[in-house]
């Protein structure tokens, strides 16, 4: 199954946050990215991901793709988390690869 999802985010992520995020990222064995403009970085990875929340700003554009066995339930899980704190607009497209 494979995801996307875009959303905008209200604020910045904390450091607490990305580390959240990528925590959560790492209990999954799908693909996992994140990116913005184009550039997209592995969820996985703890370096890319605080890269990534330095670089963007208060109302920034995020696509979230994943790919996989088990997307829908790191999707969910994933939604949750960033839902917590931030007021959310998303597209969802899911479709079986």
């Amino acid at each position: 199954m494979k995801i996307e999802w875009t959303f905008s985010m209200n604020q910045p992520w904390t450091i607490d946050r990305v580390l959240d995020f990528v925590s959560i990222a790492n209990r999954y064995s799908c693909q996992i990215y994140v990116g913005s403009q184009g550039k997209m970085l592995n969820a996985k990875g703890l370096l890319g991901i605080v890269s990534l929340s330095l670089s963007l700003g208060a109302k920034s554009s995020i696509l979230l793709q994943l790919d996989g066995a088990d997307a829908q339930e790191a999707f969910e899980q994933v939604f949750i988390h960033l839902q917590s704190g931030e007021r959310l607009s998303a597209n969802v497209l899911s479709h079986s690869s």
